[in-house]
């Protein structure tokens, strides 16, 4: 599966003059929403007016070849809200803040994932840009991206200030400097931090001292028992790994806009800057869920293991990045669920599409896929009941719960199913 750059979008969304007319911002996110056949016509018109109200003047801005990196951020977190029924009042008021954020020259990539929080939590363009900016200095600094992401979260959920924030995230690069764990590093700050008992500066200074003075004495720092949503070390090695899958015919299609292929399931890289990209491509039209499978030995076996690890995750909150109980997003899930059973299958739902089978019809343990952002595998879910077609996934607004696969918003954007067991 290619991927979206934003350089490309660019070029997508915005053709020369002698092309076509230049459209504004409010202009070019109605064709959008008119193409995606999602939206019941009224759901539209009340999606489009939230838009206007929010965006007002920034609505009639001429869409130029900066404001159109924006453009499929902000399209992606339109469909987003839509996914999980957000009232339109706040996913207009999470899209406004994404975009503001990137016209502040935050890595789209990270906007798009860290933008989602705004569903759970209000949050200000100023401040979503000083985090996505904050990620993009974390990992040039060696943090590792886990640890990153969790700092995000972690301000997310107590309010931090922006500068706690940046505290925070100098006390973190200062801490790979001088060679301390980056994750024990971590748990030390974030686990005093949630006591309550003082200040981030002062946690800082604390660390620094502590982990110094463990390094002299040669014996490790008391690290307080925090749970965060990075892991200190990979689960048991696994005893099964799936075959590949056989690969995805893919249609190249010309109409634009398409948004960009960042799953909203992992904290990224940042992007390489602008290079040469091959004309983008896009899944064939939304596929028709099989209807259910026979059973097999080796998924009896399995399943009543598989079934339990996936639900011990209801109602854990939908994290950017994150890997356990206290925050997971839709891929780590089903990592996670199979893991625990011993059975190996990637980190990234992109990934996770590429390998098994491709089913006839749908069984327990089956991944289902969506297509949430108009480009391909950016969504995975496992299906818990067959016959009532219910599946498990981690919801961006409400967290690890499980939905039905004839609900609208799914079945528009289901896009097939991948049996990691035969």
């Amino acid at each position: 599966m290619m991927k979206l750059t934003p350089l490309l979008l660019a070029l997508l969304l915005v053709a020369p003059a002698s092309a076509q007319t230049r459209k504004n911002v409010l202009e070019t996110l109605g064709a959008a929403l008119e193409s995606d056949k999602g939206y019941e016509p009224a759901e539209r018109a009340a999606l489009l007016s939230a838009i206007k109200t929010r965006f007002a003047d920034y609505g009639v801005q001429v869409v130029n070849a900066q404001r159109a990196k924006a453009i499929p951020v902000v399209l992606h977190i339109l469909t987003e809200g839509s996914f999980d029924q957000s009232p339109p009042e706040r996913t207009a008021e999470v899209a406004f803040a994404a975009y503001q954020a990137m016209s502040r020259g935050s890595d789209p990539e990270v906007v798009e994932g860290i933008a989602l929080y705004g569903y759970r939590k209000k949050i200000s363009a100023d401040t979503l840009s000083t985090w996505a900016n904050g990620y993009r200095q974390l990992t040039e600094g060696k943090v590792p991206d886990d640890v990153a992401a969790d700092l995000v979260r972690v301000s997310m959920e107590k309010g931090l200030s922006d500068s706690d924030f940046n505290t925070l995230k100098w006390s973190l690069v200062d801490g790979v400097k001088n060679k301390f764990d980056p994750k024990d590093y971590a748990s030390y700050l974030f686990g005093h931090l949630l006591e309550g008992r003082i200040g981030p500066g002062r946690i800082s200074a604390e660390a620094k001292a502590v982990f110094l003075r463990a390094r002299r004495s040669k014996t490790k720092p008391a690290i307080p028992d925090y749970q965060g949503v990075f892991t200190k070390a990979p689960p048991p090695a696994p005893v099964y790994v799936p075959p590949a899958a056989e690969p995805v015919v893919e249609k190249v299609v010309a109409k634009p806009p398409a948004t960009q292929e960042t799953p909203r399931d992992s904290a990224p890289e940042p992007s390489p800057r602008a290079a040469p990209q091959p004309k983008p491509r896009v899944e064939e039209a939304p596929r028709t869920p099989p209807a259910t499978a026979a059973s097999s030995p080796e998924i009896e076996k399995l399943w009543p293991g598989l079934d339990a690890s996936a639900r011990s995750y209801l109602g854990t909150p939908y994290v950017w990045g994150g890997m356990t109980h206290q925050g997971i997003d839709c891929s780590a899930l089903t990592q996670n669920s199979y893991g625990e059973n011993r059975v190996k299958i990637p980190r990234v739902s992109r990934d996770q599409w590429k390998i098994g089978s491709k089913p006839d019809s749908l069984r327990e343990g089956d991944l289902i896929f969506f297509n949430t952002m108009g480009a391909g595998v950016s969504h995975v879910a496992m299906v818990v009941d067959a016959k009532n077609k219910k599946f498990i996934h981690a919801s961006s607004s409400k967290g690890v719960m499980v939905a039905n696969l004839d609900a609208k918003w799914f079945s528009q954007r289901y896009l097939g199913a991948r049996r990691v067991v035969p």
